[in-house]
């Protein structure tokens, strides 16, 4: 629970970032479905901030019952709730769109948001598993276990930022070998044009001298 709202949080005002501070603004559907995950996690909290998270749910539900609006707009932020990933990958498609070299961004974006999803499935894989949660219910201390599941979601976060970092970063090295292999091609056809030109001058060089008798200051005419 608390994992999650750590994670919620910090990938929501990470987001909200993005979208203020870069062209990226199709991470803002997204980062509304985490805000409200975080607050229904903050929710479920047993204390203050739980029952002011609570409150608030409650008073927004039951101002949406007498408006038509409010009411949509309130399943739209459930939907981007519970489909925050799906929102992740259309922000990657907005990208796409908005791109000079839509091809080449096409495969960084596939790359990357594989190499972040890969992550992010293998740590939900690594908490879920059962060393791991015999690990965690030895532990009887309700601070040292809240302190743990606050590193889960941080832990978490640093993954799946590290797993889109890489990725994006291998899409790019990739592009950048293929760009440079591509541009030495011209080259080396001038080359080889240039190298076929010396061999038929040393071809006709080697003509000549089959007619050239040494110690003679001139060849001899066939």
């Amino acid at each position: 629970m608390i994992d999650s709202l750590v994670k919620s949080t910090v990938f929501g005002f990470r987001n909200a970032d993005k979208v203020i501070n870069t062209d990226d603004k199709g991470r803002i559907f997204a980062d509304v479905g985490q805000f409200t995950n975080a607050i229904k996690h903050a929710a479920e909290l047993d204390n203050k901030i739980g029952r002011g998270a609570q409150a608030a749910v409650s008073a927004m539900s039951q101002a949406t019952k007498g408006s038509k609006i409010l009411t949509l707009a309130n399943k739209g932020v459930n939907w981007a709730a519970n489909n925050v990933n799906p929102l992740l990958v259309g922000a990657a498609g907005y990208r796409v769109l908005i791109a000079d070299d839509k091809a080449s961004a096409l495969k960084r974006e596939a790359v990357g948001m594989s190499s972040m999803f890969m992550v992010e499935g293998f740590m939900k894989d690594l908490f879920k598993s059962p060393a791991y949660l015999q690990f965690k219910n030895k532990i009887s201390n309700k601070y040292l276990k809240t302190g743990l599941s606050i590193l889960e979601g941080i832990v978490f976060v640093c993954g799946s930022i590290a797993g889109s970092t890489a990725g994006y970063k291998i899409a790019d090295a990739c592009m950048s070998k293929n760009t440079k292999t591509e541009s030495k091609v011209p080259d080396n056809k001038v080359n080889i044009t240039e190298q076929n030109t010396v061999n038929k001058a040393e071809a006709a060089d080697d003509y000549e001298k089959e007619f050239f008798i040494p110690g003679q200051d001139k060849e001899m005419m066939a």
